[in-house]
Formats: C-alpha cells, sequence, structure tokens
C-alpha cells in the first residue's frame, strides 16, 4: 500500500470517527471532543441544549457555559461559570485523558467540574432528556455518576433536583437568584432553600427569611403555594437517621416529550426574591412582600421603629423634589432589593431606585423629600415608602348605612382639616414675621470694625433643615464631633464642598425663638479672626442648630496643653493671640 492511499485511509476514518461523534450530539466524549461557542449539546427528546449564551448589557456583554430550555432561551436554567464571566469566544469545555472536566478560556483560571482520582480512560458526559448535564465512568458496570449539574442548581428548580442537605458529605442543594436582571453572578439576594426543621420551602434575603410556603397540604399543593396538580408530585425526607434531608418534586414521563413541554414544570427564582412557577405562571414573593404584610407567606421586614406596620413598599411613577438632595452608593453588589432594605432602615429615605448611569442595573440611588406621583405613569418609576390608606368595605344590603357613614367621616376629617390649616398659617405668619427680623435686623449685619481689623463681616445664613440633614447624614454617630452643655455638635458639608460645624440646641433648655434671637445676635456680634466663625442658624419646628465654620485643627486649648504640640506656638505667635483674645 503505498504512503498516499494509507494516508487517504487515515482520513477517511478520523472523518468517520468525527461524523460518529456529531451524531451523537447529547454526549460529549473524553480525549478528542471538546464545546466551544460555535458547537452545542442537544438532548435526545430535543428540549434542552447545553452550550456557550452571552449574557449581560452592551457594555458588560459576557460568555457563559449554561444549559437552557428550548422554549426558552432568554434565560439558562443553569450555569458553569457564573462568578467567572468570559469576555470573549474562548471557551471550551472538554474531558481530558486523565479523566478531567474542565471550563478552559484565555486570561483566567480554569473552571474544574471533576478531578478524576486514577487513570480512566472511557469516561463521558451527556445532556439526558431530564436537563442533568451527567459525567458518567462507562467503564464501571452500573455507568457511576462521578458528578451531575443537578447538584450544583443556579437560580431555577427542575423536576428531580434536590433541595436540602446531605449530612455524609455537607453538600447543600438550594437555588440562589441572580444579582440583577442582567448580572448572573452568585452573589444575589435571594436563596430559595428546604427548611428541614419546619418541613416547608423558604425564600431568604442575605440569611433572614423573606418568604415562607407554609407546611405542605397535599402532594400538589402548599399553604402558600399552588402549584400544577396535573402531572407533578411532591416528594420529601425528613428522617434525622438518614444520610439526606430534602425536597424534590416529578412529573409524568409526558412532560419531557415535544407534546408535553407546553406545561413542562421548572420553578425560577427571580433576582427581585419572586418564585415563578413556568407551568402555571404563578409568581410568589418578590415584590408582593412590601415591608409590612404578612399575607401570601410573606414575612415583615425588620426595622427602626418609624417604620410602623401602615409602612410599605410601592412601584410608583413620578419625581422628587430635585432641591432635595440624593445619595447615591457605587457599590455593584447591591441588589435593588439590597437597596429597598437600607432605605427601609433608614427613617429620612422615602424612595430609592438602581443607579440609573449603571448599565448592569446595581447600585443605588436614595431619594428625600416630597414625592410628586405622576398619574400617567410615564414618567420614572422609584420604589417608595407609602402609608397605607384607609379602604372602607361594605355589602349590598348595607348600602346605604356605609355611605352615611362616609359622607359623615369625610365631613369630620374636613372640618378637623380645615381648623388645623387655619392654625398652622397662623403659626406660620409669626414664624416668617420672626424669621423677617432675623434676617433684616440692623444688629446681625453690623460690623465691628477693631483697630487691627480682626473682626470680619457676619452676614448670616438661614439653612433649611434638608440641606443641615443632608449635611450631616441625617445627624449620622459617625459625623457627632462632642457634646457640650447645650447639646451635641456635628460635622457636615455643603453642597458646595464647604465644611461646617453643627449645635444641635437642646429642647430641655426651655430657650424660645426670641430668646435664640438674641443669643444669635450676641454671638454675631463677638466675631473675631481667632473665634470660630457663626455662618448661620436653622429653625426647625422647635429644633434650633446654629451653624459654625468647621475647624480641622480643633481648639487653642489643644495647642497649649499638648506636649508636642505647643512647641509650635513661639513667643510671637502667642503675643499675636494674646492681642487677640485682649481685644
Amino acid at each position: 500500500m503505498s504512503p498516499s492511499m494509507a494516508r487517504r485511509i487515515y482520513r477517511f476514518l478520523l472523518f468517520c470517527f468525527c461524523a460518529s461523534h456529531v451524531l451523537a450530539a447529547d454526549t460529549l466524549y473524553q480525549g478528542g471532543d471538546s464545546l466551544n461557542s460555535s458547537i452545542t449539546l442537544v438532548s435526545k427528546n430535543g428540549l434542552f441544549t447545553l452550550g456557550f449564551t452571552r449574557l449581560g448589557s452592551a457594555e458588560s456583554n459576557a460568555s457563559y457555559l449554561g444549559i437552557w430550555y428550548n422554549n426558552d432561551t432568554s434565560h439558562p436554567f443553569w450555569l458553569a461559570n457564573r462568578g467567572k464571566p468570559i469576555a470573549d469566544n474562548s471557551g471550551v469545555l472538554a474531558i481530558d485523558g486523565s479523566g478531567n472536566m474542565k471550563l478552559t478560556y484565555s486570561g483566567g483560571h480554569p473552571v474544574e467540574f471533576y478531578s478524576s482520582q486514577s487513570s480512566a480512560s472511557n469516561i463521558t458526559a451527556s445532556l439526558e432528556d431530564s436537563g442533568n448535564f451527567v459525567l458518567k465512568d462507562e467503564n464501571s458496570g452500573s455507568q457511576q455518576v462521578l458528578w451531575q449539574s443537578f447538584d450544583f442548581p443556579t437560580d431555577t428548580f427542575l423536576p428531580g433536583m434536590k433541595l436540602g442537605i446531605n449530612h455524609r458529605t455537607g453538600h447543600t442543594w438550594s437555588l440562589m437568584s441572580w444579582l440583577s436582571d442582567l448580572v448572573p453572578t452568585p452573589a444575589g439576594a435571594f436563596t430559595f432553600e428546604w427548611d428541614t426543621n419546619g418541613t416547608e420551602l423558604v425564600i431568604k434575603r442575605r440569611d433572614v427569611i423573606y418568604w415562607t410556603s407554609g407546611p405542605l397540604r397535599s402532594n400538589t399543593s402548599f399553604e402558600n403555594f399552588f402549584l400544577n396538580a396535573g402531572d407533578l408530585n411532591f416528594s420529601f425526607i425528613n428522617d434525622s437517621n438518614a444520610d439526606e434531608d430534602y425536597f424534590m418534586f416529578t412529573v409524568s414521563a409526558n412532560q419531557f416529550t415535544p407534546q408535553g413541554q407546553r406545561n413542562f414544570s421548572m420553578w425560577q427564582l427571580r433576582y427581585d426574591g419572586s418564585i415563578a412557577d413556568r407551568s402555571t405562571g404563578r409568581v410568589y414573593g418578590g415584590s408582593t412582600c412590601k415591608g409590612n404584610n404578612t399575607d401570601g407567606g410573606c414575612e415583615r421586614w425588620s426595622g427602626p421603629a418609624c417604620r410602623s406596620n401602615r409602612n410599605s413598599f410601592e412601584l410608583r411613577s413620578g419625581s422628587f423634589v430635585s432641591t432635595v438632595p440624593r445619595k447615591d452608593d457605587y457599590n455593584s453588589s447591591l441588589s435593588i432589593s439590597d437597596c429597598m432594605d437600607i432605605c427601609w432602615k433608614d427613617c429620612q429615605c422615602v424612595g430609592v431606585t438602581t443607579r440609573g448611569n449603571n448599565a448592569n442595573n446595581t447600585g443605588c440611588t436614595f431619594y428625600y423629600g416630597s414625592f410628586t406621583p405622576d398619574p400617567s405613569g410615564r414618567s420614572v418609576q422609584y420604589h417608595i415608602i407609602v402609608q397605607e390608606e384607609l379602604f372602607l368595605r361594605h355589602d349590598t344590603a348595607g348600602k346605604g348605612n356605609w355611605v352615611l357613614i362616609v359622607l359623615a367621616f369625610v365631613g369630620f376629617v374636613s372640618m378637623m382639616g380645615l381648623a388645623g390649616l387655619l392654625w398652622y398659617l397662623r403659626r406660620r405668619r409669626l414664624r416668617e414675621k420672626d424669621l423677617i427680623e432675623l434676617l433684616t435686623l440692623d444688629s446681625t449685619n453690623d460690623t465691628l470694625e477693631l483697630e487691627n481689623d480682626g473682626n470680619r463681616g457676619h452676614n448670616l445664613t438661614i439653612y433649611s433643615a434638608a440641606t443641615i440633614m443632608a449635611a450631616t447624614n441625617s445627624f449620622s454617630a459617625d459625623n457627632k464631633l462632642g457634646q457640650g452643655g447645650f447639646g451635641p455638635v456635628y460635622k457636615g458639608i455643603l453642597p458646595d464642598g464647604r465644611e461646617i460645624a453643627v449645635k444641635r440646641l437642646s429642647r430641655s433648655s426651655g430657650q424660645g425663638l426670641v430668646e435664640f434671637k438674641n443669643e444669635l445676635i450676641l454671638i454675631a456680634k463677638l466675631q473675631h479672626m481667632n473665634l470660630v466663625r457663626l455662618l448661620g442658624c436653622c429653625i426647625q419646628g422647635e429644633e434650633k442648630m446654629l451653624v459654625y465654620e468647621y475647624m480641622p485643627n480643633k481648639s487653642l486649648d489643644t495647642f497649649i496643653f499638648d506636649v508636642s504640640k505647643r512647641e509650635l506656638l513661639d513667643w510671637k505667635k502667642r503675643f499675636e493671640i494674646i492681642e487677640g483674645i485682649a481685644q
């Protein structure tokens, strides 16, 4: 046989070998096969595909190895490299000669799924008709399962998967949501778990129970979780002596055929904390849990005393007052639910969105001040904290009585509201009169010219409460500088960048507006280059505050009584200070 003929036979045999592997489109073989961005595996029933897909926004589009249901290619139900997105199309999945299965790509560490403890020669990985990607040793008599994707679920629960724990190995089965609708990283805010103690399904937000299914009532229903009863059955093991405590559900074989795929059951844990049943279209948890309600399995959110049982989050269109500063948090590991939780625990926060300039829909923008709704619904949507409204129920028989009750109630509320409005307007006029006097009083605008021109002009500014709250981060404890006899002092930063010190006068001082005005005039007259400068004041109800310039070097006593710092004051500087004090 000539060498050329031998080469032709070899090429023919190689083609036949490769062709046989291409026809076996559901299986990856050891040694020769590999999966890249242009090749996929498809289950024999045609319902599932394993391959590389691109996810994320246009700016951060990345490649992931995943499995998706062929009727819904937009959201893979399993991802191999959630925490290691691939920037290009260099990803390759293969089983090497030693039987190790790994995902490699340029510029990063491999994702290892299985490392063989001994040399194996006939390892295969198949995408089964259930959607499970299974690595097997074909040489063992029972085709031993070495690894399977069902043991490492992402955010979707399929028939045959488990939720629970293996006590022998310590391995747990649970779902974890995406961080946002565009970021599949395994750092989402929510997990979906099986509570072996209460034998119920739970959704947790950062390890805190957010929603529960309630106890199991039948083979197809929980107290707060109703599923497609057609071809579905639950089963679970809850035995302290068993190796495993878990929950799973199964369906009839008909669902794994093209004819039954319309009602195929899978439960997806979404990034907002909801669990969606694909077969019924029902959604549980998520936005139905608004903070204060406990119906439908929702848990009331923990928070400060300012969040009463009547507070709740609503998604509404509108706008916030532009004069009140907002606060941005650029932490890209925060989901919209994390942002809502932070806002809930901040008594000053009234609304929140993800940062608008963030293409991945992460990070937070917090809003303060009043919110103006847009009935048309065309404005930007915000998650805002609202007070529940009072609803009156009535039946047909007592309709007339309820109308009278409603009219009487409306009339009473109107009269009380009118009386309150008149009282408020009168009080406001008196307060505005005092404030006008405070602003226009000659004493506050006089400049005392001393011999060495030590004084500076002291035109005072009256600041709004919103400005002071924003400057001091709502009088955060981190901003507190100290405590004096007349109240605490806080550091703040004005919108123009100036640093200030805010003295919050104690309400127990008994000082009224007239006394406060007199004290303000006196301090204004005493302004001097060697004294801390008074910039203005803030009056909000019974709250009175003095705004000074901030002294980063603290006061004179810091230098006089400190052994090391007193050396900085030579006799020339000390004489200047003594002269200033004498003035």
